[in-house]
């Protein structure tokens, strides 16, 4: 009997204050997809930027007419790196072999002799995979006699370093504001239903019920409106998935990942409804009893 009382209360709260309801459930909705877009993004762009260093290779150009000697001399200097893990020696020859596999052509045959430069390729240990050290390595190897040219893609990381950066601020100030709206409006919901309901409360406290059992149907009916909200952020964010998908061949969502969507977004969506309008009704329902 208590079950069909608190949720025919939940639902007589949900349908009296209907206008309200459904502004809180677009708010959820919307923030729900701001804010797990928002992670998406931050997520695809720290991945994006991991490999790209875990796969990094910095290119030592050595001068053209560079000696063998001094070229294996340099490498020596090289080794003395700590911060380096590996190198690996691209002799004339190689560089030729690596020309013809990339383009399909023989560089002897185009130019009727060999321009390309001895080189090495460098991976650092991926602790100093960073900006900061990399321009710092550069200059350093730059500085080394007999080197002409030190390259790797610098702009590329330091662009993915700034726009992560910038999405991760942007985050955090987003979802503080989402948090007050949904907040806000989760708990304006809550008060509405209380107040119109404040006789009844203060008889059935007077009637011996628990604090439990008067709290229970607005506390359900945030909870519900999370519920509604997060169930339509999945589907939106699903359906924007699906276009994505269709619209880019290279682009492939795994079937795994919708499955996280609907669980993850419903579920904070439940969490929030359900802890704002916990703390909500609390502070309402003690205001009645304090007029008593």
């Amino acid at each position: 009997m208590k079950l069909l009382f608190v949720i025919r209360q939940t639902l007589n709260n949900l349908w009296r204050e209907r206008t309200p309801v459904v502004a809180t459930i677009l708010t959820i909705c919307i923030a729900l997809t701001i804010m797990i877009a928002l992670f998406e993004v931050s997520w695809v762009l720290y991945n994006e930027l991991h490999d790209l260093k875990s796969n990094m290779v910095i290119e030592v150009y050595l001068d053209s007419q560079i000696s063998g000697t001094r070229a294996r001399n340099i490498q020596e200097e090289l080794n003395n790196y700590n911060t380096i893990d590996r190198i690996r020696y691209v002799s004339k020859e190689t560089a030729a072999e690596i020309f013809l596999q990339e383009f399909g052509e023989n560089i002897n045959d185009i130019l009727d002799e060999n321009p390309l430069p001895i080189s090495f390729e460098i991976r650092l240990l991926p602790a100093f995979n960073h900006s900061d050290y990399l321009s710092l390595f550069k200059k350093q190897v730059e500085n080394i006699p007999g080197v002409d040219e030190v390259h790797y893609r610098h702009v590329l990381i330091e662009k993915l370093e700034a726009l992560t950066e910038v999405v991760a601020i942007a985050g955090i100030f987003v979802l503080i504001i989402l948090l007050f709206a949904m907040n806000l409006l989760v708990r304006n919901t809550i008060k509405l239903s209380v107040y119109a309901k404040r006789r009844q409360i203060a008889i059935m406290n007077i009637l011996g019920a628990g604090n439990l059992l008067i709290r229970l149907p607005f506390i359900l009916e945030g909870a519900i409106e999370g519920l509604i909200g997060g169930i339509f952020s999945a589907a939106g964010l699903i359906i924007t998935h699906k276009f994505i998908e269709s619209s880019f061949a290279l682009v492939n969502f795994s079937s795994t990942m919708y499955k996280m969507l609907w669980v993850y977004t419903i579920t904070l969506g439940i969490l929030i409804g359900l802890l704002t309008s916990a703390g909500a009704v609390g502070r309402f329902v003690n205001k009645i009893f304090s007029k008593k």
